[in-house]
């Protein structure tokens, strides 16, 4: 794979992170506006929650410069999240998330592989 494949690559991933973002965020004001119990004050359990997948979209997001550590921040907070609820392991639209975050990381090996092989 040449180093043009991989800049395609890692536009392709920074896309995809942002539409996660965006998603996210777009779902978070929805369900709080237009939920259960809109306006009702959140549970400690769903604070933590939120908390935790807002570190790991905050690591997709870091992942636009740095891709190692990027995808480690967004990668672990998922795993973290599944463990408190395994219920998010079945929805496929979900595994996208931790998805990016591999990408992400296996972009990085990759590109400092190409670096380290053209000096």
């Amino acid at each position: 794979m040449s180093t043009n494949s991989y800049k395609e690559l890692r536009w392709i991933l920074r896309g995809l992170s942002g539409l996660i973002i965006i998603f996210s965020i777009m779902m978070f004001i929805g369900e709080s506006n237009f939920g259960e119990n809109p306006g009702k004050p959140l549970s400690n359990s769903s604070i933590i929650g939120l908390s935790i997948a807002g570190i790991g979209l905050l690591g997709l997001g870091l992942a636009w410069k740095w891709e190692l550590l990027g995808g480690i921040i967004g990668l672990i907070p998922f795993f973290v999240l599944a463990i408190m609820d395994p219920t998010i392991l079945q929805s496929p639209l979900m595994l996208i998330w931790p998805l990016t975050a591999i990408l992400f990381i296996v972009y990085w090996f990759l590109n400092k592989k190409t670096t380290v092989k053209n000096n």
